[in-house]
């Protein structure tokens, strides 16, 4: 496991997560896998409070190798939020940040996870948003939408972001995060789903 090859990179992730989250805790899962969770205090651009957050975050065993993310997952607001529509939140309360080639994160780099909690803070101001949005839509009848651009869902979003990068070399870590490299992973699917269009266009 990494934490065990880089003790003190794991060190550094825990100094980082106590300075961001309140009720801190950190430690290794019955899988061997390294998590941290706590309360994530949202303000606004003005420093107001909008409210506390419960979050944990889960290590794949490949961090950081060929830039493989942490994942990040709602614990509180279960019973308040839907995880359903464009909320972007997976059945298992899995945050879905982005397509992991086109965050600009560098999962390498020893303060990357200060950069994935800036994009946490952004994704919950959003996420407040659509919420509201989502719960006005039963009474309105208008489907909820996410504010601001985004990915569609699932393989979808990663096909269209490696489409947008145009250029991934064959032996690049894949863009969706697997730790594989492009070859390997979605290199056949993003060439059969362009095989598919060009016949569509054909027709």
């Amino acid at each position: 496991m990494w934490h065990e090859v880089s003790p003190d990179r794991w060190s550094n992730e825990i100094a980082i997560g106590a300075s961001l989250l309140d009720d801190f805790q950190a430690g290794i899962d019955s899988n061997g896998k390294a998590f941290m969770r706590g309360k994530f205090n949202l303000y606004s651009q003005h420093g107001h409070l909008y409210e506390t957050i419960g979050l944990r975050i889960e290590y794949p065993s490949k961090f950081p190798h060929r830039n493989v993310p942490p994942c990040v997952f709602l614990e509180s607001h279960r019973g308040k939020w839907k995880n359903t529509g464009n909320s972007h939140i997976e059945s298992d309360w899995k945050f879905c940040l982005f397509v992991p080639g086109e965050s600009g994160i560098i999962f390498a780099d020893s303060t990357s996870l200060n950069d994935l909690f800036a994009v946490v803070h952004t994704f919950l101001i959003k996420q407040r948003i659509y919420q509201r949005r989502l719960a006005a839509s039963k009474e309105t009848g208008v489907i909820a939408e996410w504010p601001g651009e985004d990915r569609s869902h699932g393989e979808q979003g990663i096909r269209e972001a490696i489409q947008a990068m145009r250029n991934v070399g064959r032996n690049s870590p894949c863009p969706c995060g697997s730790g594989k490299k492009y070859k390997q992973c979605h290199l056949h699917q993003n060439e059969q789903s362009i095989q598919e269009a060009g016949k569509r266009n054909d027709d």
